[in-house]
């Protein structure tokens, strides 16, 4: 066996490893926002609504890094850099939007 082969090997098995583990992170993901809906429909409040869309990111993150990890290519790389990017700059002006409006009408969540 060659060191290129025993790079190779490794790299499958680190690669095969980073899949699993976003994977886990995919489930808890999914686990949280159906926990902050919930509460957050309850509550009435803005604050885990934003939670629940930064988990819905964290949810679309942890898919783009999946597929990122199918083909490490550069360009992917990038482009999925970029879709986190511009997920994480949308939730940002909705809790913007959003905290506005509801400190404009002096909103208070029911207890």
């Amino acid at each position: 066996m060659t060191i290129n082969d025993d790079q190779a090997i490794r790299q499958r098995l680190l690669l095969a490893r980073g899949r699993r583990l976003e994977g886990l992170t995919l489930g808890w993901n999914v686990v949280g926002i159906v926990v902050l809906a919930f509460a957050a429909i309850q509550a009435h409040s803005v604050a885990l609504l934003g939670f629940g869309l930064d988990s819905l990111i964290e949810i679309g993150a942890s898919m783009v890094v999946l597929w990122e990890l199918a083909d490490i290519a550069e360009r992917r790389q990038r482009r999925a850099l970029r879709l986190i990017g511009t997920a994480f700059v949308a939730l940002a002006a909705y809790l913007a939007v959003q905290s506005t409006v509801v400190l404009a009408i002096g909103y208070h969540p029911g207890h």
